[in-house]
């Protein structure tokens, strides 16, 4: 197994913990990392399964929570996004969603610390349809589609098993959809080289490796939920992220051979 890959299932692992217990930062915090093992549209890929499969758990543990109005408000919207997250990752270079990925992780750190500053020029999109097209569109395309739903939900004085269920059922309606995507794709690159080399290596070993790691973060986090304190874990959440979005920008600058080689460390 690729010491690169075994960093990125423990970040998954860890992304699903935290995501139980804080509320939010699964892509935050995983996404990064694979980002730098794989492309962009790798990583949209792998994430359509291993963010499904971390999101189901929680669905059926708060499902009595889910505020289905609201949910049915956000669907159509949430899939006018995901349409736009594919045209823009078929035709956009990789540098643009690793710019993008930092930018967003930076935003979520500013909002855990200084919420009012985080949403300042941005509170358009508070709108319901605005952060459900523009989550659809982060979802598929970079897989971290929380910043604008946190802005959408906090407007709606969401909190507790309400503001995480409605959560994970947003992922996991885009999830599927993203799934029913790659089984396409896959179609696709049956007869297409050039979709042949966007996908992964190893999809089956990736996915259901991933795949694993969400659901074994999720349930060892379920019994500790009442009692731990969510406003702790949202600051650990943050400071993972941070470790994250620090390891996707030296990547960015090139400098991970060095730092590799300084520390002794072979890939």
């Amino acid at each position: 197994m690729e010491p690169l890959f075994v960093l990125t299932l423990i970040s998954i692992f860890v992304a699903a913990f935290v995501q139980r217990l804080a509320g939010f930062g699964y892509g935050l915090i995983a996404t990064p990392v694979a980002l730098t093992l794989f492309s962009p549209f790798e990583v949209s890929f792998l994430m359509a399964f291993w963010g499904t499969v971390n999101s189901l758990p929680t669905v059926f543990l708060t499902r009595k929570a889910i505020p289905w109005q609201i949910f049915r408000t956000l669907l159509p919207w949430l899939f006018i996004g995901l349409v736009l997250g594919y045209v823009g990752l078929l035709i956009l270079p990789a540098a643009v969603f690793k710019a993008l990925a930092i930018l967003i992780c930076i935003q979520a750190l500013i909002s855990v610390f200084y919420p009012e500053q985080a949403t300042r020029g941005i509170r358009w999109s508070a709108d319901p349809r605005i952060a459900a097209t523009l989550a659809g569109t982060l979802q598929s395309s970079i897989s971290i589609p929380g910043p604008p739903l946190i802005v959408a939900f906090n407007q709606m004085k969401l909190v507790g098993d309400a503001f995480v269920s409605l959560f994970a059922m947003v992922f996991v309606s885009i999830g599927f959809a993203r799934v029913g995507a790659n089984f396409g794709f896959v179609a696709i690159a049956l007869y297409s080289q050039g979709m042949a080399e966007r996908l992964p290596d190893q999809i089956v070993y990736y996915a259901v490796t991933g795949c694993a790691a969400s659901i074994l973060g999720v349930m060892l986090a379920q019994p500790l939920v009442r009692y731990v304190s969510s406003a702790l874990f949202k600051k650990i959440a943050a400071g993972l992220i941070a470790l994250s979005v620090t390891a996707l920008f030296i990547d960015v600058l090139g400098w991970g051979p060095q730092i590799a080689t300084l520390i002794g460390f072979r890939s």
